[in-house]
């Protein structure tokens, strides 16, 4: 990541510049309250306010750092088209879960769609404007046979430094003592391979701190010291990203499993999942998941400073996403905040609730990515 900005020897003639600047955001801000997003709006208010903040997936070039989690809002085509016409720089599918080529998926309890979707507010947040997503479903509910007709348009819409569309699977995880089904793994990875992708994360994400698949420590290690490699052998081009289990074993086992990770030839890693909080009974985010995640990022960082790191995570503000990149991720991942109930109205009146949520992050004068650049 890099930025580039005015400089000059007298700290007042830099505050100067920062006010005309923010006045001139201000303005940019209010146009397009009213105005559709431009395609590339990004790179019009970079120009406009002399900034430039580089981002990427991996190798994938990004217009800019805010791509859009795997969810509800990444299961159909539509729903793509809807995220990149709003201007996001990418998305990650809902994620798919595996089977081997007699069609036999050892996880197929993952193929669960959700019930119920709830949107809850951390105490904090009387006003209602930063929502939690709760909800039971698991990853994508399709067959393989089904997945793949909808994962091979989704593939027509990604253009690197447009809009970047990145795969998303799970396969058997074996439990302490069992052996790894590899044919679901290699199946599954050839098939989204002949689609066209090469950057694939591994979703880890249904599992909760009180699934007992979690609670074997060694195990979970395995888990990402085995299958990056056992994805990659299928072809010398794929790129494998785990999402880490944000599991309650404190930092420094955070640590380990990106230690494990590297050691099993990730190019990679998403940190990470949502946490289980008891009192809801369910997987949580917020500003506790924004605190610890970005704990996370730093130290991961640190320890392995050319890993590609992707930020989730408790994202309602582009100061957040400011955050999470000097902490050393290359983009930031979003979705409670599209997904949720925002009860404080969004100072953009007109377009899709996908826009309005851009909208704010990158152009919020207050604290927005251009406003949070510009203080700085």
């Amino acid at each position: 990541m890099g930025l580039t900005g005015p400089i000059g020897p007298i700290s007042l003639i830099i505050h100067s510049y920062g006010v005309c600047c923010l006045s001139k955001l201000t303005d940019i801000h209010e146009c397009y309250a009213h105005n559709p997003l431009p395609p590339d709006l990004f790179q019009q208010v970079s120009g406009e306010l002399g900034v430039r903040l580089e981002a990427c997936y991996d190798d994938i070039g990004l217009k800019h750092p805010i791509i859009v989690a795997p969810g509800q809002v990444t299961l159909t085509v539509p729903g793509l088209r809807t995220l990149r016409r709003a201007g996001y720089a990418g998305c990650v599918l809902k994620s798919l879960v595996g089977e081997d080529v007699n069609g036999i998926c050892k996880m197929i309890a993952q193929r669960k769609k959700p019930t119920h979707i709830t949107t809850v507010y951390d105490p904090e947040d009387t006003a209602g404007a930063c929502p939690v997503i709760h909800w039971d479903g698991r990853c994508d509910a399709r067959t393989l046979s089904d997945y793949l007709p909808f994962a091979s348009q989704a593939r027509s819409l990604h253009k690197p430094g447009d809009f970047a569309v990145i795969a998303s699977i799970l396969c058997h995880l074996p439990r302490p003592g069992e052996d790894v089904s590899k044919e679901e793994w290699l199946h599954t990875t050839a098939a989204i391979a002949d689609l066209g992708y090469t950057h694939i994360e591994i979703d880890f994400c249904p599992f909760l701190s009180s699934d007992d698949y979690t609670e074997d420590q060694r195990n979970v290690l395995n888990w990402y010291r085995t299958l990056p490699a056992l994805m990659k052998s299928i072809r010398a081009d794929i790129k494998v990203f785990p999402k880490m289990l944000n599991l309650e074993w404190g930092l420094d086992y955070q640590i380990r499993i990106a230690d494990a990770a590297v050691q099993g030839g990730a190019d990679g890693l998403v940190v990470a999942n949502r946490f289980f909080k008891k009192e809801y009974n369910s997987a949580h985010g917020g500003w506790e998941l924004r605190k610890r995640n970005l704990a996370q990022v730093t130290a991961i960082h640190e320890r392995f400073p050319e890993l590609a790191l992707s930020a989730t995570g408790g994202v309602y503000a582009g100061e957040h996403v400011l955050a999470y990149l000097r902490a050393g991720a290359r983009n930031v991942q979003v979705l409670s905040f599209i997904m949720g109930q925002v009860r404080t109205p969004f100072a953009k009146t007109d377009g899709t609730k996908s826009e309005k949520v851009l909208h704010k992050l990158l152009l919020d004068p207050v604290d927005g990515l251009f406003a949070a650049l510009l203080r700085e």
